[in-house]
């Protein structure tokens, strides 16, 4: 009884364990990352330095509407993270979108937006909670969370179910080992002065 119970318990195990492999880019995303990178200035937001401490991460982001699919062009996108301790370290206390890490950026014509910056970190006591927080500023409701399938298990899927603000995407890396990922997000409501 003790072995069946033991296997039982391995095989949930290895069933609920979340799969951390990142495979490398392809040669068609090496090409879509530096299109990406070679946006201009105001269609790219660094939230990180050089110097800060964590894993180096690239975000390749489009925005569309999500009931006409069309990108979202001229849009001011906001975002905002833990550092690699998990912490916000916020500047005004109790408000977490004051992240010490945080940066906005316009989209291009073509709903785009390039963001350098590192993975985030966990907070509490789970894996689960690595995402970044996106607010799409003419967008109702204007909250979007960036997550990564490699750092969200069952706790980030059981929020997920029916939640159409939070987006999954793969952790992939380049040759030199730097996280890189593609995501679209699709965001609601969206009003712009020529409405």
């Amino acid at each position: 009884m003790r072995l069946l119970i033991t296997l039982f318990s391995c095989f949930l195990f290895m069933h609920c364990a979340v799969d951390r492999t990142m495979v490398t880019i392809t040669k068609n995303e090496t090409i879509i990352l530096e299109k990406f990178q070679n946006l201009d200035t105001i269609n790219k937001v660094f939230i990180t330095v050089k110097k800060e401490p964590g894993q180096e991460l690239m975000l390749c982001v489009t925005l569309i509407d999500k009931d006409s699919k069309k990108p979202l062009a001229n849009q001011q996108v906001s975002f905002y993270h833990t550092d690699t301790h998990g912490e916000y370290n916020p500047s005004i206390s109790n408000n977490e979108s004051t992240a010490r890490l945080n940066g906005t950026a316009i989209t291009n014509n073509s709903g785009e937006i390039y963001i350098k910056t590192i993975l985030p970190g966990a907070y509490g006591s789970s894996e689960d909670t690595r995402h970044i927080h996106t607010t799409v500023h003419n967008a109702k409701p204007k909250a979007y969370d960036i997550f990564f399938k490699q750092y969200s298990g069952n706790i980030a899927y059981i929020m997920d179910s029916g939640n159409d603000q939070m987006f999954f995407t793969d952790l992939k890396k380049t040759k030199e080992n730097i996280l890189v990922c593609f995501v679209t997000i699709e965001a609601k409501n969206i009003h712009t002065s020529n409405q």
